[in-house]
């Protein structure tokens, strides 16, 4: 069958006119904004999900039973240092609070037991990270600030099962 190019040719843009008027557009326009302010960083942190790792309070391995005082301080999570945050000139204060953990009271659980421990603001660890208490710093512009972090586990005469213990502390910087 022969196809006839003028015949073809009509048809088509008889077609294209119904086509191009079943179509509509609206434009429009959409502001794009950013504010930049004042502001500190947790130095060394990760992202891990949607959650900053600010570090780990490590205090290591253990026997069943201890009877001395188990002890740890926060490493930061990129590249094992001190916990530091630095801030802009703007910002006068930064704030730092700890939470109670995953349990609200500060345990190391396992399957079957847990093990209490404290978060402290000093390595003689006398000044406690009360919970959810904000502890005031004094920053100077772009010098980073160390966040001392220091861990203690009371010495344990009775016998709590093997395993890892594990806890997650919520950490707040606010400014």
């Amino acid at each position: 069958m022969k196809k006839n190019p003028i015949l073809t040719a009509g048809l088509f843009a008889f077609t294209s006119l119904f086509a191009a008027s079943s179509f509509a557009a609206i434009t429009g326009q959409v502001d794009v904004k950013l504010n930049i302010s004042s502001g500190c960083t947790v130095d060394n942190s990760q992202v891990e999900g949607n959650m900053n790792k600010f570090g780990v309070l490590d205090f290591g391995k253990s026997a069943s039973t201890w009877s001395n005082v188990l002890t740890a301080e926060v490493a930061s999570s990129g590249n094992g240092g001190d916990l530091t945050v630095t801030c802009d000139a703007g910002v006068s204060q930064f704030n730092v609070s700890v939470n109670g953990g995953e349990r609200g009271d500060r345990t190391l659980s396992n399957a079957t037991d847990t093990v209490a421990y404290n978060v402290y603001q000093d390595a003689a660890r006398s000044k406690l990270y009360e919970l959810n208490t904000n502890v005031p710093f004094t920053p100077t512009a772009a010098t980073p600030v160390k966040v001392p972090m220091y861990g203690a586990i009371a010495a344990n005469a009775t016998a709590v099962s093997e395993g890892d213990y594990t806890d997650t502390l919520l950490v707040t910087v606010s400014f």
